[in-house]
């Protein structure tokens, strides 16, 4: 399937998919986002941002194609409205369409590995090919505020918050190596033949429709800066990178 804009425009005339959001859940973070935490429609409880360094279309791209791949969870277009806010205003700046990354029980940003107690996580537990995976993702997609949680009891890596990233797709770039080292980890742990292999596959076996669809149907306004052209360089940009990820990580030593 080609990736232009005939095929784009008419995927977005299918219109998208709004969850509504009913009530506050009860975590936030004091990061760039602000992100506070719903119980939405499907039952789910998402991350909601109302705001993202390089729009709120970077999120949901990100998230959609970081569920597509297995390196982490989906994001979703969420509307809070007035009424599903907590009533004192400290939620105001997320009201309206905005996005949700799904959230994860038992994770913690690598970030904040600062407060475990000793015994709280073995790192031992980090697995090989979800640490590779999500270094083959964070790089094809060249993340700059690059973040990845840790799942605590089963050490699964899943790559989290990408609204710093397509940053400059007006020209087609090369991936650059990305990895996030992780306390009490060796930095070469996922670098093996199996693993690369593997993640590898997994980029390369994300199609032009499947790209196009990650795009698509998406709401525009200042917030989102998402106007077709500017997502048809993304998918574009995305597919020019697709093919070089594998040699790129093979220079992981």
């Amino acid at each position: 399937m080609p990736v232009d804009l005939a095929t784009l425009t008419g995927f977005d005339a299918k219109g998208y998919d709004v969850l509504e959001a009913l009530s506050p859940e009860g975590r936030s973070t004091k990061t760039h986002s602000e992100s506070h935490t719903f119980i939405c429609v499907d039952g789910k409880t998402y991350w909601v941002k109302g705001k993202a360094q390089q729009g709120l279309v970077a999120e949901l791209i990100g998230g959609r194609l970081a569920a597509k791949v297995g390196a982490g969870p989906i994001s979703r277009i969420i509307r809070l409205t007035p009424e599903a806010a907590k009533a004192d205003g400290s939620q105001n700046h997320l009201l309206g369409v905005v996005v949700g990354s799904e959230d994860e029980k038992n994770v913690m940003n690598t970030r904040d590995f600062g407060l475990l107690a000793p015994g709280d996580f073995d790192p031992k537990l980090v697995d090989p090919p979800a640490r590779a995976l999500v270094v083959a993702f964070q790089t094809w997609i060249g993340v700059a505020d690059v973040q990845i949680l840790v799942n605590l009891k089963t050490g699964r890596i899943r790559s989290i918050d990408h609204g710093d990233c397509f940053m400059a797709t007006d020209h087609l770039t090369d991936p650059v190596l990305t990895i996030v080292p992780i306390d009490g980890v060796p930095s070469s742990l996922g670098n093996d033949p199996t693993s690369l292999e593997s993640a590898a596959d997994r980029i390369e076996a994300v199609t032009d429709q499947q790209l196009v669809e990650a795009v698509a149907r998406i709401p525009l306004g200042d917030t989102w800066k998402s106007p077709a052209s500017r997502r048809l360089e993304i998918a574009n940009w995305l597919a020019y990178r697709r093919s070089k990820v594998r040699e790129v990580i093979a220079t992981w030593a």
